[in-house]
């Protein structure tokens, strides 16, 4: 392996961890707790170097198709990671689905509610 291929290698690895560890990040809510400003910007770095990802892996293959055991290793973990991710992502989503057919008024009357807002007024 040449010199460039190893150089190629190694940004691509680095690239792929550092994009697990943004999954992983966003997958445990500490992205939830900053200001919406710094969520944007975490997504668009996330684009960034899912981008740089891409990138790194067309030069690398370019060289050499095979893929080295430490770069199989760093783009299973991040395969672990988007797959945690999206599961996250689908567990919210039913949360959400929950509470919002909840306050529009679906499912068991529990109360008096404020045909406004759902708000609940009292219990019977």
């Amino acid at each position: 392996m040449s010199a460039e291929e190893i150089l190629l290698m190694r940004q691509e690895v680095r690239a792929a961890r550092r994009l697990a560890r943004l999954f992983r990040i966003e997958r445990s809510g500490r992205l939830g707790r900053r200001r919406r400003e710094t969520a944007r910007l975490f997504v668009e770095r996330r684009g960034v170097l899912i981008d740089e990802l891409l990138r790194l892996e067309a030069r690398r293959r370019s060289f050499a198709p095979w893929i080295p055991t430490e770069l199989d290793l760093a783009m299973g973990a991040l395969r672990l990671e988007v797959d945690r991710a999206e599961q996250s992502c689908l567990a919210l989503l039913a949360r959400l689905e929950t509470e919002l057919g909840r306050r529009r008024g679906a499912g068991r009357a529990t109360g008096l509610r404020d045909g406004a807002d759902g708000q609940l007024l009292g219990r019977g």
